[in-house]
């Protein structure tokens, strides 16, 4: 990893233009969640299943000269889901498990909540699911987001209850909804932490185990502690979702700009989304946000992208997802004034 401190990745320039892009990856649809498989140029995308695609896992190398191709799965990975028709991803982490092969857990809404815990390998210079396991998710839990703790277990985001029906007014009031769910193999879901409106991203420390969520309806970040325990949080001006490590330890963040319960189910209403979104660099220990970016819906909409789910620093880029359209966009990373 190199040390780039990640301050800014593009400000609106003085003749009031939108924000724009300075390229993208494509061959992707819905790329709601991004990471890195370390120690190769792959990018591992989670395409959301909607009315306009079927949900896939795929793959783009980090220079984004090609187009992302959907992941092949071995027979035996084949455990790991119900099917490709009914395969549903969202939420995604990955790790190294040694010898070039990767454990990726993958929040799974087909048939029934789970997580997919699946092993993927580089054959023929391209990776591979070539093992999979399925994990159903503890009842009345929606995932949203799942990160990997060090001891081989995880933590998992539930947004809400699937069978609340008034989920969504309770996102529109800020109101609890869902929370934070461990995963360990020697006891199963253990419920920890507070209670949250909206649950979304998640990410583990690798220093000391703390727990970063984001509380998305709440337009709140919390640190809790590795046993669950709230330590701090901190209000954002925007819906926060996918937390994502950056190469300086700090934690990317984006989300949109919207009502909560205008964007969330907005295309399967037939309502067209909002698009305006925005990112930020959060200090994991005392929650401290520095804003990168900010675009409207009506710059959004000028630059062909919006609707943003997470950022991944990927060299000396930034990569933003979105849970709507086709593109991936890339943006600079620009280091601070003063830094080495």
């Amino acid at each position: 990893m190199n040390d780039l401190p990640i301050v800014i990745v593009q400000q609106q320039s003085e003749a009031g233009h939108g924000v724009r892009p300075s390229g993208f990856a494509s061959g992707v649809w819905h790329p709601e969640d991004l990471v890195r498989l370390e120690g190769t140029p792959w990018i591992i995308v989670s395409a959301m299943r909607s009315v306009r695609g079927k949900g896939a896992l795929l793959a783009v190398q980090a220079d984004a000269r090609a187009p992302a191709f959907e992941l092949d799965w071995l027979p035996a990975a084949e455990a790991g889901r119900r099917g490709t028709s009914a395969f549903d991803p969202h939420g995604i982490d990955a790790r190294a498990i040694g010898g070039g092969v990767f454990e990726l857990l993958v929040v799974d809404h087909g048939a029934g909540e789970a997580i997919d815990r699946l092993t993927i390998a580089i054959a023929g210079g391209r990776p591979v699911v070539v093992a999979g396991a399925r994990i159903e998710q503890p009842p009345g839990t929606s995932g949203n987001a799942v990160a990997f703790e060090a001891d081989g277990g995880f933590v998992m985001t539930s947004m809400f209850d699937p069978r609340d029906p008034d989920f969504l007014g309770k996102f529109a009031a800020a109101e609890v909804t869902g929370g934070v769910w461990r995963w360990r193999g020697a006891d199963g879901w253990r419920r920890i932490g507070p209670d949250l409106s909206g649950a979304n991203g998640i990410a583990v420390s690798p220093a000391d185990g703390a727990i970063i969520v984001s509380e998305w309806a709440a337009r709140r970040i919390w640190r809790l502690a590795s046993t669950g325990a709230a330590e701090a949080s901190a209000g954002v001006d925007f819906l926060p979702d996918n937390l994502r490590w950056a190469d300086d330890g700090t934690l990317l963040l984006a989300g949109q700009t919207a009502r909560p319960e205008a964007v969330f189910g907005c295309e399967a209403r037939g309502e067209a989304c909002p698009l305006g979104y925005a990112a930020a660099r959060v200090a994991p220990a005392d929650l401290a946000v520095t804003p990168l970016l900010a675009v409207s819906h009506a710059e959004a909409l000028a630059a062909g992208f919006g609707g943003a789910t997470g950022a991944l620093q990927v060299g000396p880029e930034i990569w933003i997802a979105s849970f709507t359209g086709e593109r991936i966009a890339r943006f600079p990373a620009v280091p601070a004034k003063g830094s080495r």
